[in-house]
């Protein structure tokens, strides 16, 4: 669903970097079966078959046209990315590179990007960087998974967890060898090799990250990007312009905490303590916490240099943003972790929460997960208020289902897909926290592959508009299918197909933002050989939308009444202003959200930057303001004290309103009503105790 933004190109031009193909690599000039170069927006997924594009012509594509400069723009502390995609005629293209170089001030003297292979302790990423003018530069070559099927419920046509059937994202664009690993040059195997093979008709991409330093120097930085091949010689020359703004990207503008199962990521690649690590400073530079389950003094001590900050510091190999900053929250035992509440428990759960660093502010006892009548989370309440840490501890479990003001827990974290921002207010006014988690069209993204990376930049624009406290991610490694109903252990590289459970759900890309460095045991062919984990274009997408969060902050601060114009154009409507019975409001192509972000960085006045109480302070006034500007969806919120709708009978535990499409279309007006009633209810569960 392409939409189109009112904005002015004279807003865009001061921002835009710039890819320019020599003139015989042009579109229209270059010969018949000849390669083909040209970029692409991250916002968008080029299939491996996907030759012949409109956007490889420069139709709607944001990025690139023949014979046109395009420019893309920075602030400073920033992670800009965009895609170079190579397309090979009627003949293979054999041994294809794609090196930057050059980046330095327009009119200066840029320094050459010198490849820095196998040096993570240089880079906050993965090894494959180089540095350019105090920039850095990741290149990854993209890998492509098969899809023959899409996410789904195997009893209910057109549903997923990923959406409802009438948001579910159109297969001619999500069936067929999809990119979404992301493997650094310099560690690409002979299975997604580097220097790139790209079989006739067909296309191959490296994805090239530029990280811009946080004192960098404002104006036009130029540099080249130049693809070779050894089959044809050079194939191009993309000329890079980044215009660098002086306001100062905030760090992690809006809250995204993401789990992993240390043991699992153990299993398949080895060396737990040092990969979790690698883990944690991947995550922060994508502005992501990883999510501690801590259960023990001594899982606090193996934790602590990620839990105080300091692992995210130049004297533990991290260049990032972020330096220093550790998570503001953690787990005490996950999805349940220290069982049944028990007196005897209790001094091990408060060993273990006053080893915690003072930084992380939220301590949340994780009673137990997607069970709302269990009597876990109210016993442990009543235990924790007589103790001495009770000012410390937070209770919470996982329940959409029930008013969080009648939960009997300090903490409620609801599918997204299920907030209510009525019930949200009721729940802060009785003194109880509200996260959100997961997420589903149309309401929110998705995390599955076979949907538009668009949704997860959208995320990250719905936490910045919308008041949501913390956004959680159930899983980020979930290579094993470990659910009740789970098939066992997947490739991730050759089975996109990760999650099963006995409600019929099968699903793409499920709790599995990363992907593994190193494979042992059944899958060690296809093992690239690092000790560590690897992002995801859907990791990529997901900093995107934090990252314009931030964009959002500085330019409201500004601008109030603007930006907010701007979050209502390019997010129309999220959370409980939509309805499953539609499609996402927003656009599946990248080119709106890279006009939106133009039109805030636009606003932002020279200089500018806000600390963490400012942006909170800014992003509160726009949650608020957004209530009034957009109104809750009608039939959108939930009544009735189990989160029944009126005169329905408990929870659903599913879209509801999907089995009755057809049934409206026979009985009419009652029939609908009773539809629109039954979509206010849930869906399955996807937690621990969901599995």
């Amino acid at each position: 669903m392409k939409r189109s933004l009112p904005f002015s190109t004279a807003a865009l031009l001061p921002s835009l970097a710039t890819v320019a193909l020599s003139p015989w690599a042009a579109a229209d000039e270059r010969g018949p079966g000849r390669p083909h170069v040209w970029a692409a927006d991250d916002g968008t997924r080029v299939r491996r078959e996907d030759a012949g594009l409109p956007l490889s012509r420069g139709e709607g594509n944001p990025l690139w046209r023949p014979g046109e400069p395009i420019r893309l723009g920075a602030l400073r502390a920033e992670v800009v990315a965009f895609q170079v995609i190579v397309e090979a005629g009627a003949e293979p293209v054999r041994g294809v590179e794609v090196e930057l170089s050059g980046l330095g001030l327009a009119g200066g003297a840029g320094a050459p990007a010198a490849a820095a292979a196998g040096a993570p302790q240089q880079q906050a990423e993965v090894p494959g960087a180089a540095g350019a003018a105090g920039f850095s530069i990741d290149r990854f070559v993209e890998h492509y998974v098969e899809i023959k099927q899409r996410s789904r419920n195997d009893r209910r046509a057109g549903e997923s967890l990923g959406w409802s059937a009438a948001a579910r994202p159109p297969d001619d664009r999500h069936l067929g060898f999809l990119p979404d690993a992301l493997i650094p040059v310099d560690l690409a195997p002979p299975w997604a090799p580097y220097p790139l093979e790209v079989g006739a008709r067909e296309t191959r991409a490296v994805w090239i990250d530029v990280h811009v330093p946080e004192r960098a120097v404002p104006g036009l930085h130029e540099g080249k990007v130049v693809v070779s091949s050894a089959s044809h010689g050079e194939l191009a020359s993309l000329e890079l312009r980044i215009e660098v703004a002086s306001a100062t990207l905030p760090y992690s503008p809006v809250d995204f905490i993401a789990f992993y199962e240390a043991d699992e990521i153990a299993k398949r690649v080895g060396d737990g303590p040092a990969v979790e690590q690698q883990l944690w400073q991947l995550l922060h530079a994508h502005h992501v916490d990883g999510f501690a389950s801590v259960r023990t003094p001594a899982e606090v001590d193996r934790l602590r240099a990620a839990l105080d900050g300091s692992l995210f510091t130049p004297e533990r190999g991290y260049r990032g943003p972020g330096a220093g900053v550790g998570p503001a929250a953690a787990a005490l035992g996950a999805y349940g972790g220290f069982g049944d509440p028990k007196e005897e428990t209790l001094p091990r759960v408060e060993a273990v929460a006053e080893l915690l660093p003072p930084s992380v502010n939220d301590v949340m006892l994780y009673a137990v997960d997607e069970q709302c009548e269990s009597p876990r989370g109210p016993g442990w309440r009543r235990l924790v208020r007589g103790s001495r840490l009770s000012s410390r501890i937070l209770v919470g479990h996982s329940c959409g289902e029930i008013h969080p003001a009648k939960q009997d827990v300090d903490l409620v974290l609801t599918p997204a897909n299920h907030f209510d921002s009525e019930w949200a207010r009721a729940a802060r006014e009785a003194g109880k926290r509200l996260w959100v988690y997961n997420g589903a069209l149309p309401r929110t993204g998705t995390f599955m592959i076979d949907a538009p990376l668009t949704g997860l930049m959208a995320n990250g624009w719905i936490a910045a508009s919308h008041e949501v406290d913390r956004w959680f991610l159930w899983e980020t490694t979930f290579w094993h299918d470990g659910n009740r109903g789970g098939k066992g252990p997947v490739d991730p590289f050759t089975v996109a197909e990760n999650f099963h459970n006995n409600d019929g759900d099968a699903c793409l890309g499920d709790g599995m933002l990363l992907y593994p460095g190193t494979q042992r045991g059944a899958f060690a062919a296809r093992s690239a050989g690092f000790p560590g984990v690897f992002p995801s274009m859907r990791l990529k997408s997901l900093r995107r939308g934090i990252q314009d969060a931030g964009y959002i902050a500085l330019a409201r601060a500004a601008s109030p009444a603007a930006a907010d114009a701007i979050v209502k154009q390019v997010v129309p409507a999220a959370l409980d202003e939509a309805l499953d019975t539609a499609p996402a409001a927003w656009s599946s192509e990248g080119a709106s959200f890279l006009e939106g972000r133009a039109a805030l960085r636009a606003m932002i006045p020279a200089g500018a930057s806000l600390d963490v109480a400012g942006v909170r302070r800014v992003l509160g006034e726009a949650a608020a303001a957004r209530r009034a500007l957009v109104p809750r969806a009608q039939g959108s919120g939930r009544r009735g004290e189990d989160g029944a709708a009126p005169g329905l009978p408990g929870a659903l535990g599913r879209w509801g309103a999907t089995g009755l499409l057809l049934a409206v279309a026979a009985l009419g007006a009652v029939a609908l009503a009773l539809a629109i009633a039954l979509h206010r209810r849930g869906w399955p569960r996807r937690g621990a105790e969901g599995r």
